[in-house]
């Protein structure tokens, strides 16, 4: 992943780029098929704010914005704000209907049981050879 660090208004130092570059890897734990992440820190008034825009898929960019009177502490906030994003896309991607089945299918009951035969690999290779 090709995480980019800069700096408005303020000098992003060697320390400040170890800890967003954490904070950034620390996010691979939900979502390892991110792409890039962008990281802009900036200061306001003695307002510290991060800013992570995360992209995930082709198109879909989660951004998460903090604001806090400490750079490390906005950081914080800001990589909090994206696992809670992170968290709802991911659940949104799984299929929570995969695991029922049927109330007519019973999974216990061998296929043999229930009056069916399983084809093994030279009945079909012999069906195809006559044409079936």
């Amino acid at each position: 992943m090709r995480i980019m660090i800069s700096g408005r208004h303020v000098g992003v130092t060697d320390s400040m780029k170890i800890y967003a570059r954490a904070k950034v890897e620390k996010l691979l734990r939900y979502w390892d098929r991110a792409t890039s992440c962008r990281v802009t820190m900036d200061v306001d008034n003695l307002e510290h704010q991060v800013e992570m825009l995360l992209e995930v898929n082709r198109g879909i960019t989660l951004v998460g914005k903090a604001e806090a009177p400490d750079m490390y502490a906005a950081c914080d906030l800001a990589e909090q704000k994206l696992a809670q994003q992170l968290r709802k896309f991911k659940e949104r991607l799984t299929d929570h209907h995969r695991g029922e089945k049927p109330a007519h299918f019973d999974a216990s009951a061998p296929s043999e049981a229930r009056g069916e035969r399983e084809d093994t690999y030279e009945d079909v290779i012999e069906r195809m050879r006559r044409g079936e």
